[in-house]
């Protein structure tokens, strides 16, 4: 009876581990600014919960002075997180340009049919609300916001 009840357990999980599949999820994202205005701001970077970069505590020498942006950015700025920072970019608000953003992700699976799935989205403002800011170049002015 301990026999049967052996060979029963194995053929079990053989029958699972035949039922097993891989699966391997890419995604690849392209941000791209349309128009919007090149300024020069100084601030603190931080980065919220979700991993997005924002800009808080801007100064700048223009009129239309904002005190926050998302940051858009492929690059990763985590080391530079809690400093002050000059950043050259485009600013995008609402009656000046626009961020578009393709997605596209794909799972293959092993032997079974690969997914793919498009999308794109197009604002004018990031995270919180906020005008986006298209990261060209960056400086570190201070390792501290204080």
């Amino acid at each position: 009876m301990k026999r049967l009840l052996l060979v029963i357990c194995i053929l079990s999980m053989g029958s699972l581990a035949a039922q097993t599949q891989e699966t391997q999820t890419t995604t690849k994202t392209k941000v791209e600014i349309k128009g919007g205005k090149n300024v020069t701001v100084i601030g603190c970077l931080e980065q919220g919960l979700n991993g997005d970069y924002l800009l808080t505590q801007v100064r700048n020498n223009s009129r239309d002075e904002r005190s926050r942006y998302a940051l858009v950015t492929s690059q990763d700025l985590s080391k530079h997180v809690g400093e002050r920072v000059e950043i050259k970019g485009k600013a995008v608000t609402d009656r000046d340009g626009k961020v578009s953003i393709e997605s596209k992700t794909k799972t293959e699976v092993d032997k079974g049919k690969d997914q793919e799935v498009k999308t794109k989205t197009e604002g004018t403002s990031g995270a919180f609300d906020l005008p986006f800011l298209g990261v060209r170049s960056m400086k570190t002015l201070s390792s501290s916001c204080r």
